[in-house]
C-alpha cells in the first residue's frame, strides 16, 4: 500500500475521532459524555469510501457512505441547539401569543359560538388552538385534542313539547360541565397547561394612559375615514343608549379634523367664498369646526373597530375578538335595491366577551360577584380619557387667556378703606413686629455686682 493512501486513511481516521469525540477546552462547562464511534462503524464508512474513490462513476454506493457517518453519535448539545430557535409554547402572561391562540377560532367554517364557559376564550386561556371543524389541539403539542360538540338547542316554537326542550337543555348543561373539565384534564400528564393557564387580565385592552388612548383612536379614524364612500351613511348608525355622539366629538381636538379636512381648488373659489364663510363661523363656530368631522369614523373608532388589511375591501374588524363586519352590507347597491341590514349597532357588532363592551374582561377582576356599574368597558375608558384630556386643554387656555389680559390691561387701584379699620390692622402688624423682635433678639448677661468688704 503506498504512502499517499495510508496517509489518506490516517486523515479519515482522525476526522471520525473528532467528530464522536469533539475537543473541549479545561474551563469549558462539562457536557454528557457521547460513546465514540465503534471499530466496526470505523472500518465499514472506510470500506464504503474506498469504493467510492475506486468506482468514481458509480452513484450508488454513497448512500451507503451516508449512512455509515450518520451512524456516527453526535453530541448531545448540537442537537439541542438545532431546536434553541423554536418559540416557546407555555407563556401564560404572554397576551400577544393568547391573541394568535384566540384568532385560530375566527373562521366560521371551523367553530361557532358556544357557552361561556367553554368559549373560545377559554380554550385559548388553556392553551388550545382550533384547528379543524370543532376540534382544538394543544398547542404545545403533548398530543391533547378534544372534538366539541353540543346538541343543538330547540324550542317550543320549533313543535317539541316542554319535556322534550327541557331534556335537551339538560343534556347540554351536563355536556358543557364535562368540556369544562376537559379545559385542563384533556393536556398530557406531562404539559404545563395542565396545571397553569392565563389569567383574567389577559383580555384588558390597555388604555389607562389617556395619551395612548387618544393616539391609538386618532389613528383609527385616520384609516376609517380613508376608506370614503364604502363607509355607510350617519342614518344607519346605532349607539349605545346614553352614547352623545356630537359630545365625544365636541371634545376631541379640532386639528384632528382640520388636517384631514379637503383643500380648496383654487384660490377665486376659496376669495369668493371668504365672506359667506366667516359669516359663517361668527354665527355658529362650533359647526364649522366639526363640519368636516367623518361622523361615522369616529363612531367606529370609538367602539374600537379599524379596518381590515387595506381598508379596500371595505372591511373592518377588531383586534379583540376578531369580528370583522363587511361594509357593502350596510349600503344600498349600485341597482337601487336597499341595504342588507337597515341598521349597524357599532357595539354589538362585537362578540360578547369582547372587552370592547365587556366590562368584565377589561377589569381583568375575574369575580362575577363584583359590581358591574363601577366597572368601565374598553370604550367608556377612551370617551373618559376625552373628557380628561378636554377638560385639560381648556383649563390650560382659561389660564393663558388670564395671563394674556392681566399683562395687557391695568390693574385698577383698590378701594379705599375705612381709617379706623387700617388703624386697627396696623396696630396689629406692629405689635407682631415687636413680638418677633423680642424674641429674636439677644439678651446681654447682667454684669455681677462687686460685694462691699465686711468689717473683720
Amino acid at each position: 500500500m503506498s504512502y499517499a493512501v495510508e496517509s489518506k486513511k490516517r486523515k479519515f481516521h482522525r476526522v471520525l475521532e473528532s467528530l464522536s469525540k469533539p475537543a473541549t477546552p479545561e474551563n469549558a462547562p462539562k457536557q454528557t459524555p457521547v460513546a465514540p464511534a465503534t471499530a466496526q462503524d470505523r472500518i465499514s464508512a472506510n470500506l464504503s469510501l474506498k469504493k467510492v474513490r475506486l468506482s468514481g462513476a458509480d452513484r450508488s454506493v454513497l448512500p451507503a457512505v451516508e449512512n455509515s457517518i450518520n451512524k456516527i453519535s453526535r453530541p448531545a448539545h448540537r442537537i439541542a441547539s438545532a431546536n434553541s430557535n423554536k418559540r416557546p409554547t407555555f407563556v401564560p402572561w404572554d397576551r400577544e401569543r393568547f391573541l394568535e391562540r384566540l384568532e385560530t377560532f375566527r373562521r366560521v367554517d371551523r367553530w361557532t359560538s358556544k357557552p361561556g364557559p367553554i368559549n373560545e376564550v377559554q380554550w385559548a386561556k388553556h392553551g388550545w388552538i382550533c384547528t379543524d371543524a370543532m376540534r382544538v389541539t394543544c398547542v404545545s403539542e403533548c398530543g391533547g385534542a378534544v372534538v366539541v360538540k353540543l346538541p343543538d338547542e330547540i324550542d317550543e316554537l320549533d313543535g317539541f313539547d316542554i319535556e322534550k326542550v327541557e331534556e335537551r337543555k339538560q343534556v347540554r348543561a351536563r355536556l358543557v360541565d364535562e368540556y369544562a373539565k376537559m379545559l385542563s384534564a384533556s393536556h398530557g400528564e406531562g404539559c404545563p397547561w395542565r396545571n397553569k393557564s392565563c389569567d383574567a387580565t389577559i383580555q384588558h385592552l390597555p388604555l389607562t394612559n389617556h395619551e395612548t388612548a387618544l393616539s391609538e383612536l386618532r389613528t383609527r379614524y385616520i384609516n376609517i375615514s380613508k376608506m370614503g364612500d364604502k363607509l355607510p351613511a350617519n342614518d344607519i348608525i346605532e349607539m349605545p343608549e346614553g352614547v352623545d355622539l356630537d359630545l365625544v366629538i365636541s371634545g376631541l381636538p379640532q386639528e384632528w379634523f382640520k388636517a384631514d379636512s379637503p383643500a380648496p381648488e383654487n384660490s377665486e373659489s376659496e376669495a369668493t367664498n371668504g365672506d359667506a364663510q366667516s359669516s359663517a363661523e361668527i354665527a355658529n363656530p362650533v359647526q364649522s369646526e366639526t363640519q368636516s368631522v367623518n361622523k361615522v369614523a369616529v363612531a367606529l373608532a370609538l367602539f374600537g373597530w379599524d379596518t381590515a388589511s387595506d381598508g379596500a375591501a371595505g372591511l373592518v374588524g377588531c383586534s379583540a375578538c376578531f369580528r370583522r363586519l363587511g361594509l357593502w352590507m350596510y349600503k344600498p347597491k349600485d341597482n337601487g335595491d336597499v341595504t342588507v341590514y337597515t341598521s349597524l349597532n357599532v357595539a354589538e357588532e362585537h362578540m360578547e366577551y369582547c372587552p370592547w363592551i365587556d366590562k368584565l374582561a377589561q377589569s381583568g377582576t375575574g369575580r362575577t360577584s363584583q359590581k358591574v356599574a363601577e366597572l368601565r368597558a374598553g370604550w367608556q375608558l377612551v370617551a373618559e380619557a376625552v373628557k380628561v384630556k378636554n377638560r385639560r386643554r381648556l383649563r390650560a387656555m382659561a389660564s393663558t387667556d388670564t395671563l394674556n389680559t392681566d399683562a395687557g390691561t391695568p390693574q385698577e387701584p383698590a378701594e379705599e378703606e375705612n381709617p379706623d379699620e387700617k388703624k386697627k390692622a396696623d396696630r396689629e402688624w406692629w405689635a407682631k413686629i415687636r413680638r418677633v423682635r423680642q424674641v429674636l433678639t439677644t439678651k446681654s448677661p447682667k454684669r455681677k455686682s462687686a460685694l462691699p468688704n465686711l468689717p473683720q
